[in-house]
């Protein structure tokens, strides 16, 4: 994953927050605290700006869009695409 910005802003821990709701509920909002928010990436064009968190015991690091969905890097393509939250998340976590 290239090209986070390092410039500071504040933290966006919404977008994580939505995205753990809404596919484990209300109760597993409070795992943001087991990641790290890394910052901000230029997503794909239809989408803008990408947030960028890792979790603290695995290292893997998501990246969600301001609504929560999931994208991945694909080195190859030099570029984000979407995919499913679920499988993201777990991937993320295990």
């Amino acid at each position: 994953m290239t090209g986070i910005h390092s410039t500071y802003r504040p933290a966006d821990w919404r977008p994580l927050e939505r995205a753990l709701e809404n596919e484990f509920g209300t109760a597993a909002v409070d795992a943001t605290a087991a990641f790290w928010f890394i910052g901000f990436s230029a997503g794909p064009a239809d989408v803008g700006e990408l947030r960028v968190y890792e979790h603290s015991v695995t290292r893997r690091r998501l990246a969600l869009d301001r609504d929560g969905r999931a994208y991945r890097w694909f080195p190859e393509a030099l570029t984000f695409s979407r995919v499913d939250i679920g499988e993201a998340l777990v991937e993320t976590l295990l």
